[in-house]
């Protein structure tokens, strides 16, 4: 996927409430859609100081094996010189294949060496983990390499076809909760791809997103959504703890069922005996309008931001 310019803009926003630091483990080696001069200029513009860094010219397969994009990319610089001006004082790359020229070679379908296990302060998941079929191993992985105290940080595809998976934010959510994790953020960047080669510098539609929210006229399916989440290690996890999705186990402890409204209704023969009750006739009416709404245009409250 690579980081693109409203990528870059987002990670630095993240890096200025975390305060990244110490060593790097990305999940591929990501295309910097950036020059040196670009990188600066980004930093500048989200309020953010940054470390001057030795210019290195990226390795990228993509990049180099198109003739447009070997042009467009002449200047592009490696991903460890982004890191490095955030001030990351160590990098590495990890992937399957060696075409990127990784420093570490693994599949992340099968469990990483013990000596990788609390090596690194931040994890960066650039678009890798809905390419990886295994994906509860890679998760496992995530939390085993991550330092306590460290962050983690997933861009990922919510888009159909995309990978094996298009992941929903309640994946990270309730995932991480379970597994020692906390202080979390999430953000939804919808970015279009179709001619990428000549509008990759254009600002994105960006909202942030809280765990349950209604994505309802929000969305363009023009576009890709691609979910930003990030999250901090507060506790040491053994144990990897397979999590209930929040909806459900909201529903195990209330011991009643959410309806298309939201509405709560009965279980069972409960629900039954009260078909005609005056719970089940308002959840009617308010199915109707879960249905109309779209057609009438509502205008969503949350905040859209270009970045």
């Amino acid at each position: 996927m690579g980081l693109l310019p409203s990528s870059i803009k987002l990670l630095i926003q993240l890096d200025k409430k975390y305060q990244f630091e110490g060593s790097v483990l990305s999940l591929g080696n990501q295309e910097i859609w950036a020059t040196y001069a670009d990188l600066k200029d980004y930093f500048n513009r989200m309020g953010s100081k940054y470390n001057e860094a030795k210019v290195v010219p990226h390795t990228s397969y993509m990049f180099l094996n198109s003739p447009k994009l070997a042009e467009l990319a002449k200047d592009f610089v490696h991903a460890r010189v982004f890191f490095e001006m955030m001030g990351m004082n160590s990098y590495t790359d990890l992937d399957k294949f060696d075409s990127d020229k990784p420093i570490l070679l693994h599949d992340m379908n099968l469990p990483v060496p013990d000596a990788l296990h609390d090596n690194y302060s931040l994890i960066l998941d650039g678009g890798t983990i809905e390419h990886v079929f295994d994906i509860r191993q890679v998760m496992e992985n995530i939390v085993q390499v991550l330092k306590p105290g460290g962050c983690v940080v997933h861009i990922s595809s919510y888009s159909i076809d995309h990978g094996f998976f298009g992941l929903s934010p309640c994946l990270f959510y309730d995932f991480y909760s379970a597994n020692g994790f906390d202080d979390f953020t999430c953000y939804v960047l919808q970015v279009d791809f179709r001619n990428i080669l000549t509008t990759y510098r254009k600002e994105n539609d960006c909202f942030e997103y809280t765990y349950g929210m209604s994505f309802e006229n929000l969305l363009d399916s023009t576009k890709q959504s691609l979910i930003f989440f990030a999250a901090r290690k507060v506790a040491q996890s053994n144990n990897i703890t397979i999590p209930v999705q929040g909806v459900y186990k909201k529903r195990i402890a209330t011991g009643r069922e959410v309806g298309t409204s939201g509405a709560q209704l009965p279980h069972g023969k409960q629900a039954t005996n009260l078909r005609y009750s005056f719970a089940n006739v308002i959840s009617r009416i308010n199915i109707v309008r879960t249905l109309i709404k779209p057609k009438m245009g509502r205008k969503s409250s949350v905040v859209v931001n270009k970045i």
